[in-house]
């Protein structure tokens, strides 16, 4: 029988820290390298004689700045490949996987889990906007504007694949794993949640993300399957983009009522999702 590693035992608190932190300073020296060098390769096609790029860019900037963020990200996570596989086989391998088998019993779970990322996220959406709160925040407009600047399909890939995909690979694959093996899990859910908060770097997206990402650390405890956040990382992200872009949608939803509705329905998936997985979670007799 496999045993959990007690290596970290060994660690002093500078080291568990640090071993938290690297895995972030690593991914974003990476994104940051790419994107620099995407950003000067933008700037040599912006001076040159060649028109068509030069106007290209400029009535595309927002969609092409956007490009460039993606492929910073994807390259950005390369080198926590192999941190992901050692957090990843530790939690799934040595220390035991919460999930289960019943095949039923995982679509229910990967059902409730897309309502309670789109209800959560709409949900918390509205009741930041209802508030005010949103609007209080004026580099949280800036970031709205430059992420609603790019083309919708290009929108759609980067925050429904790319964007969740990254995220995932970082605060929940490693941070979290990490975290919950030097702590355990109750810390570094609220740890890592409130991490990839800050990450955002303004106090709008940090509430939120804030809040998202506890609950999405949350449900990949329990779960213990990584595809789990993503799945509800993706599911948020393409639910608040895509209704950003109808005005009969926030019509109705925009509301006291349709923020409560929400708000009533997650808190009821979040039930069955304990239901669920308790289910699972018994023995076959």
């Amino acid at each position: 029988m496999l045993r959990c590693s007690n290596e970290h035992e060994k660690m002093t608190s500078f080291q568990k820290v640090w071993a938290i932190l690297f895995p972030y300073l690593l991914y974003y020296l990476a994104y940051s390298a790419v994107y620099i060098m995407l950003a000067f390769i933008q700037e040599v096609l912006m001076g040159s004689q060649n028109e068509s790029w030069r106007k290209f860019m400029t009535q595309h900037a927002g969609t092409v700045s956007g490009v460039m963020s993606g492929l910073g990200m994807m390259f950005g996570i390369f080198p926590l490949i192999p941190m992901l596989k050692k957090e990843l086989f530790w939690r799934a391998g040595m220390c035991g996987n919460a999930g289960g088998s019943d095949r039923v019993g995982l679509i229910k779970e990967m059902l409730f889990t897309g309502i309670l990322a789109c209800t959560s996220s709409l949900g918390l959406n509205i009741l930041l906007t209802l508030t005010g709160f949103s609007d209080s925040s004026q580099s949280y407009q800036e970031v709205a504007k430059q992420q609603y600047g790019v083309a919708f399909v290009v929108g759609l890939i980067l925050y429904g694949l790319i964007s969740p995909l990254a995220e995932e690979v970082v605060f929940r694959g490693v941070i979290f794993n990490r975290t919950r093996r030097f702590y355990g899990p109750a810390l570094a859910i609220v740890i890592s949640g409130l991490f990839f908060g800050a990450f955002h770097g303004n106090l709008v997206q940090g509430v939120y993300g804030g809040c998202m990402g506890i609950l999405m650390a949350y449900l990949y405890e329990r779960s213990g399957r990584f595809a789990v956040p993503f799945l509800f990382h993706a599911v948020a992200n393409l639910a608040v983009y895509s209704t950003a872009y109808s005005s009969s949608f926030r019509k109705v939803l925009f509301t006291p009522v349709g923020c409560a509705v929400l708000l009533a329905v997650s808190v009821g998936c979040i039930a069955a999702e304990r239901r669920i997985r308790g289910k699972l979670q018994e023995p076959v007799m």
